[in-house]
């Protein structure tokens, strides 16, 4: 959140001393009221604030499927380690031991990993080794056909769930779409600076919050668009919570 607010105070800035500069540059010489200007200027207004309306509903409903998909693979990481407590050795064991070790190399060693868009490969080891060990358990009861039935279930919605959180650890905004929103924010910016107000100084406070408010826009944009980096960001909370509740019930 600090970085965000010095973003917009840092641009602020720029665009008071830009205008400043404009203003003893050019003085009288812009434009004061001219109906042209103020249409395109309008228009141009509409076109970005429906092109950064589309994106920030991108990001926030990447962000929200990264919490959610998150929390839907530590529930089923869970389910699966509690449900083997009731298989026979050596399966039980196993995997208890598996959906522990996944979960904590996911929180401890994949989270940090994927701020940068990797994963980890142990995870991928260790949640690829639960199939294989329930596999070879061979019920001879119907008790045990529901649990095994269960407990693959489980691992198969975890695997799901792991593809859902993964795949959003990239930001959705293409680098075209950068472009679009820088370019389209300097040019809304560069429309207020291009009017004369007659006073400076509200033209500067006016002009200064506008490019203020697009700077700290954007850079919610930039964060949320990787949701597990930056201080906004997916933290591994639904993992964390589930070590300990194996620790509290080994």
């Amino acid at each position: 959140m600090i970085s965000g607010l010095l973003v917009t105070a840092a641009t602020m800035a720029a665009v008071a001393l830009v205008l400043v500069v404009i203003d003893r540059w050019a003085g009288d010489r812009r434009t004061l009221d001219h109906d042209v200007a103020s249409t395109i200027f309008n228009m141009v207004g509409v076109l970005y604030a429906v092109l950064l309306a589309f994106v920030v509903v991108q990001v926030w409903q990447t962000n929200d499927d990264a919490q959610n998909y998150s929390q839907a693979e530590a529930n089923d990481v869970s389910e699966i380690y509690f449900t083997a407590r009731a298989l026979p050795q050596p399966q039980r064991d196993q995997l208890k031991n598996l959906a522990r070790s996944y979960a904590e190399t996911v929180a401890t060693v994949e989270w940090p990993a994927m701020a940068h868009g990797a994963t980890s490969p142990r995870a991928v080891a260790d949640v690829a080794r639960m199939r294989v060990v329930i596999l070879s358990y061979h019920p001879h009861d119907y008790r045990g056909q529901v649990l095994m039935t269960q407990i693959l279930d489980s691992v198969n919605q975890t695997v799901d769930a792991r593809r859902n959180r993964t795949s959003r650890a990239t930001s959705p905004v293409p680098t075209v779409m950068w472009i679009g929103l820088l370019a389209g924010g300097a040019i809304t910016v560069g429309f207020t600076l291009s009017f004369g107000y007659g006073r400076l100084r509200h033209q500067i406070l006016m002009c200064a919050a506008v490019a203020g408010l697009l700077a700290f826009t954007l850079w919610l944009v930039q964060q949320m668009g990787h949701p597990y980096a930056g201080s906004i960001g997916v933290g591994p909370d639904a993992f964390t919570e589930v070590i300990g509740k194996f620790r509290q019930y080994p």
